[in-house]
């Protein structure tokens, strides 16, 4: 699948847009998000999360001093943001048809990175 295919506005893959999301979380629950509390949440090895952690910083997402905490950066806020509303709204969206919960969720996380921006505009229309 292209990018045009997706939000155009998202550059990073699905998986990195799972790290981008789980720092944002993390840092509005936290204030201070280490490599650790990203291993936990996610139940990957540290070093997975720095190898992620050195891709979002070279695309201007996240920022982290040599072995400190981790900040997201406005351009990666915004994104991250833009990711959580997706997945919500993707929730909510399943949860309506009578999906359970748990599920909604589970598919939600996966949908959200290959909905193309026109049919995701048509289900936040469908939920109001």
């Amino acid at each position: 699948m292209n990018n045009e295919d997706r939000d155009t506005e998202s550059t990073i893959s699905p998986q990195m847009e799972d790290y981008l999301e789980r720092i944002y979380t993390l840092q509005l629950e936290k204030k201070v998000v280490r490599v650790k509390d990203i291993s936990a949440l996610m139940q990957v090895r540290m070093p997975s999360v720095n190898n992620a952690i050195a891709m979002l910083k070279r695309q201007n997402l996240v920022t982290q001093e040599p072995y400190g905490h981790i900040e997201i950066t406005a351009e990666g806020i915004e994104l991250a943001e833009k990711i959580v509303n997706r997945h919500k709204v993707l929730t909510d969206f399943f949860i309506s048809l009578g999906v359970s919960p748990d599920v909604a969720e589970r598919d939600a996380c996966a949908v959200e990175h290959i909905i193309s921006e026109e049919t995701f505009i048509k289900i936040q229309e469908q939920l109001r």
